[in-house]
């Protein structure tokens, strides 16, 4: 797969996710990542995964979250 801004090769990696409309940033997401730009692609179990953790999180009401994907995921 390439990234489909500059076409570059993507490698496995860990990023952080942030949610801009909800104020959640999710620390080591795994995600393919391009060598050259750096732009991120999630594979759909991650995204389903991402969905659920975001849904738990917004139950508590707080503005602003930091949470570790590996620990929600499991």
């Amino acid at each position: 797969m390439n990234c489909i801004l500059c076409k570059s090769n993507l490698i496995k990696g860990i990023v952080n996710h942030i949610v801009d409309f909800d104020g959640h940033i999710i620390k080591g997401v795994p995600a393919n990542i391009c060598k050259q730009c750096g732009e991120y692609y999630l594979e759909n179990n991650v995204e389903l995964n991402l969905e659920k953790i975001i849904e738990d999180a917004k139950k508590s009401k707080a503005e602003i979250f930091v949470i570790n994907y590996s620990e929600m995921a499991a």
